[in-house]
């Protein structure tokens, strides 16, 4: 049953704001004159978000040989890019714990998890600039899920369960039920929050990579592989099998041998699994 944008945003009614917090922040990297001491005086507004740049920025992965103790510093650490994903996974966060009403929507989360450290892992290895995209992309490409999880608890939590029982492919028991699926309703909320059109295109298309336009297509490829290994990783719900088509487009986009693919694979599952320790923050 297909739906149209106008149909699919009267039947969601209003979606999640960005927390104003993040939405400054992102306004403010989009400024060359912003300074560390610029994000720090608005960081310093919202307690939680600051405490968790201070927590990431001390994290193993930036091989830090002293303590940061300010978020002047944090900022400095982190760099911009950064500085943006651990705001777009702290508001992230709070929005996939809105919407869990059962152990099955609590996995959304772990899966988000998982697909966004191995987004940007195959990202980074694949000599992409677009890693910290990449990690956002993994973070959002199933935040519809949350949304739906929210708007229609009751409705859209007996769904999970049957996609968690392997009853039914995810996307089809959607479309079935609300005329529109995870995907289209994570492209609207990410099209909200004026994220970049790539981004959008990530989470839109992250099932069916080739039908993203050309220009954002290798960027939805590593989000579709970092999709499907946090599933064969049992982070998430569903079979993973029914991603191997997403992987075959994506494997075709990028240019990849099956054989490079499934090596590509096993250094990315190593990559996840030693930083799993610096996300336990979110």
């Amino acid at each position: 049953m297909s739906i149209t944008p106008q149909e699919l945003t009267t039947n969601l009614g209003d979606l999640p704001p960005l927390p104003q917090v993040a939405a400054q922040v992102l306004r403010l990297a989009l400024d060359p004159e912003t300074t560390a001491g610029d994000f720090q005086r608005v960081i310093s507004l919202d307690p939680a978000l600051a405490g968790q740049v201070l927590r990431i920025s001390n994290s193993t992965s930036f091989g830090m040989m002293r303590e940061v103790t300010t978020l002047t510093q944090a900022v400095t650490t982190l760099g911009v890019s950064a500085l943006k994903s651990v705001v777009i996974a702290s508001s992230a966060r709070n929005l996939y714990h809105r919407g869990s009403v059962g152990p099955e929507e609590q996995l959304l989360w772990e899966h988000a998890r998982v697909a966004a450290m191995a987004s940007r892992a195959f990202a980074a290895r694949l000599g992409l600039p677009q890693t910290e995209e990449a990690f956002v992309g993994g973070l959002l490409h199933d935040i519809g899920k949350s949304v739906l999880a929210m708007k229609f608890p009751e409705r859209y939590g007996l769904l999970l369960r049957a996609v968690h029982g392997q009853k039914g492919a995810c996307l089809d028991l959607e479309r079935e039920a609300f005329g529109f699926d995870h995907a289209m309703v994570g492209e609207a909320l990410a099209g909200q929050w004026n994220l970049a059109h790539s981004l959008q295109a990530a989470v839109r298309w992250h099932h069916d990579p080739l039908r993203a336009a050309e220009d954002h297509r290798p960027l939805t490829a590593v989000v579709a592989l970092g999709n499907h290994l946090a599933l064969d990783q049992r982070a998430g719900l569903g079979d993973p099998a029914r991603l191997e088509e997403a992987s075959r487009q994506a494997r075709e986009i990028l240019g990849l041998e099956p054989g490079a693919l499934a090596r590509l694979r096993a250094e990315v599952r190593a990559a996840v699994e030693r930083e799993q320790a610096a996300l336990t923050e979110f």
